[in-house]
């Protein structure tokens, strides 16, 4: 489960094109934050994609994606023109007939090959009648699920929902989000479907598959972000997507709430449809050709911290691809130190963690202001200084944590992550 949302220059305070995701996945599905250099080609060459080979492009852009460690494609990215992609897994009732593009194949193949968002729905177009969709996407399973996505650029934002080779895209007004669920009827603005005597065909009618929706709370999650959205719309800032993506409803809230996966900030139980949790959360910030990110690189977005990255500026040492096992020197599994105690006595620790790491974005998200409109020594050195006042105080926490005893008094939560932990091998 995942939760992707857009706020477009009327609706932001600063006049930029804002686009964020919280990335779901299995809970040792470990993510990895890399750049993607822009590359030439030779004719004729190809690629090897999730589960088939398809042509290669002659050129790619240069690209920041978030991905799964097993996957070709990944779950949220920005290129160097601006364009944005998050996407979501969707449940159809058109069967898939062999394995084609997956929905995370077609994120990357979007940021590597799109200027914008209108090319983004030709290519998505041009894919899916030429390899069709399907395939398994999931790491310890064998789940075959369609896609949809929000594709902003410089001026705008467009849905795209995808089943099987059908596809259809809407403009969107202002804000918006998905989840999980198809959100566009017969209010499409391009579609593969045909236009009978005027009338338009009810993509989501056509294609849903309601009951996979009902159990995976598309309807409750996709409300709430364009609730949320709604109320500070016209003032809509990086810090407002950063509360989003850690929102978990008002009141109090801990993780063992409810049995429906209905939070933006998707934390893991014991309950059907929870064994899924939030494992990377990125924001794209777009100010005509001005573009840079805001990325987590880690899991549990309210324990983590946002930092800054820029097209054509170097990360920080990430260390090796992180595998689902616990993989040493890997930035996403040092981080599991602090998140996954932080989920042992998760109504304690929070809220003290996340006013730490809260008031260390705001510096860095006030700083930024100056630094991108700086050269690029500027920002490189930003970059590198952020990265490591975070990782300074990510490991201040786990230090503290280190030493404290745990006892998670609910059985089947406890039973939970000693079996998570224990498939990883981590050493806890």
């Amino acid at each position: 489960m995942c939760d992707t949302f857009v706020a477009l220059a009327d609706t932001t305070a600063n006049r930029s094109v804002l686009l964020a995701k919280s990335a779901d996945t299995e809970v040792n599905e470990a993510q990895h934050f890399l750049g993607l250099p822009a590359r030439d080609y030779p004719e004729g060459a190809q690629v090897r994609v999730t589960h088939r080979v398809i042509p290669q492009a002659r050129h790619t852009y240069e690209a920041l994606i978030d991905k799964s460690f097993w996957l070709y494609g990944g779950e949220i990215g920005v290129n160097e023109h601006g364009v944005a992609v998050g996407n979501e897994a969707v449940f159809s009732k058109i069967g898939s007939e062999g394995d084609g593009v997956v929905l995370i194949d077609l994120l990357r193949l979007i940021l590597e090959r799109s200027a914008t968002r209108h090319e983004a729905v030709d290519l998505v177009a041009q894919l899916l009648a030429a390899f069709g969709q399907g395939g398994n996407c999931e790491l310890r399973g064998n789940s075959h699920f369609d896609g949809s996505f929000i594709v902003s650029d410089q001026t705008g934002a467009v849905v795209i929902e995808t089943a099987g080779p059908q596809w259809a895209a809407r403009e969107v007004k202002g804000f918006g989000s998905i989840s999980n669920g198809y959100t566009i009827g017969v209010d499409w603005d391009r579609s593969s479907l045909a236009t009978t005597n005027g009338t338009k065909a009810d993509f989501a009618e056509l294609v849903g598959d309601p009951e996979k929706t009902r159990c995976v709370a598309a309807v409750e999650r996709q409300k709430a972000s364009y609730d949320f959205l709604a109320k500070h719309a016209g003032k809509i800032t990086v810090r407002t997507m950063a509360d989003l993506l850690r929102y978990t409803g008002p009141g109090a809230y801990s993780p063992l709430d409810g049995e429906a996966p209905t939070r933006i900030c998707m934390h893991a139980a014991p309950y059907d449809f929870r064994l899924w949790q939030a494992t990377g959360a990125l924001i794209a910030d777009t100010r005509g050709s001005d573009v840079m990110a805001w990325v987590t690189a880690t899991s549990g977005t309210d324990v983590s911290i946002f930092k800054p990255a820029f097209l054509g500026i170097d990360l920080p040492d990430l260390g090796p691809m992180p595998r689902e096992y616990f993989t040493p020197g890997a930035y996403w599994w040092k981080h599991e130190f602090l998140h996954r105690r932080a989920m042992a006595d998760y109504d304690q620790l929070m809220p003290e963690i996340r006013g730490a790491f809260e008031a260390l974005e705001d510096e860095f998200f006030r700083d930024s202001e100056t630094v991108r409109r700086g050269g690029k020594a500027e920002k490189a050195d930003f970059v590198a200084d952020c990265w490591r006042r975070a990782d300074a105080a990510r490991d201040r926490w786990i230090e503290k944590l280190e030493a404290k005893n745990y006892f998670i008094e609910n059985a089947a939560y406890r039973a939970m992550w000693d079996g998570f932990n224990r498939a990883a091998s981590l050493p806890l």
